[in-house]
């Protein structure tokens, strides 16, 4: 196999590399976009059952001041017996003051109980409304769930059949510069091979010495650029092997 058959196969390994890994950071977006929306969802659901322990809590508050202001009511009712009962004004008129204490208080529990009771209805309001924003989200979730498991479906697919072509340009180049190969391209963000043009290195773009870029422009030999190690061919050359080829 000459140089420039290596270097051409190299140069489509590559290019099947480079769309293997774009494909794989599609297919890792897939999972955080989920994320992003199972986590609004957790959030909105602790909002919902916030607001609704919150009302919980209200109307259990509520029922309590209820049982409180019946109890009250139902002592004023026994001091009311008794007071028609009392002989002695004395005794009379302190337990008039202390109904007249009572039916104070209890019109204070009222007003709580009616705060309560708006408080209830305002939260009510909340909770309908965070159920109709959880119910949107959810939906919006099921249809780009649906969606993202299609193009997940479909980034598997184009990677196996990239993976089918890689194994085939594999098989044509040996495992010395293979190895090579995948070395630099690990160091390299991926771009283990590059052109040469106007006497530099279309890698790390400096200026490689005459002599070097003559060798590469012959192809005699694989060449690597002194700067980023990166192996480098020249484009032409390489444009014009499969006519060589059938001649």
């Amino acid at each position: 196999m000459s140089t420039l058959e290596i270097l051409k196969a190299l140069v489509d390994l590559q290019a099947i590399d480079l769309r293997i890994r774009d494909l794989e950071k599609d297919r890792q977006q897939i999972p955080s976009r989920l994320e992003t929306f199972t986590s609004s969802l957790t959030s909105k659901r602790a909002e919902l059952n916030e607001a609704k322990n919150q009302m919980d809590e209200a109307e259990m508050s509520r029922r309590m001041l209820e049982s409180d202001l019946k109890a009250e009511k139902e002592k004023i009712k026994k001091w009311e017996a008794r007071l028609n009962e009392l002989k002695n004004n004395r005794d009379y008129q302190a337990l008039s003051r202390e109904i007249e204490g009572a039916r104070k208080a209890n019109l204070g529990i009222e007003d709580e109980i009616l705060k309560k009771m708006q408080e209830i209805e305002d939260l009510k309001v909340v909770i309908t409304q965070r159920q109709g924003d959880l119910d949107a989200l959810d939906k919006q979730y099921q249809a780009e769930k649906v969606g993202l498991d299609e193009r997940l479906a479909s980034l598997n697919a184009k990677v196996a059949e990239e993976q089918k072509l890689r194994d085939v340009a594999k098989a044509v180049v040996s495992e010395r510069w293979l190895n090579g190969y995948d070395n630099i391209r690990k160091r390299r963000d991926g771009m283990a091979v590059v052109a040469v043009l106007d006497e530099h290195c279309q890698g790390c773009h400096m200026g490689i010495p005459p002599q070097l870029y003559n060798r590469v422009l012959v192809g005699e030999e694989i060449e690597t650029c002194p700067f980023c190690h990166r192996i480098l061919y020249y484009a032409q050359a390489l444009e014009q092997l499969p006519a060589a080829h059938a001649q």
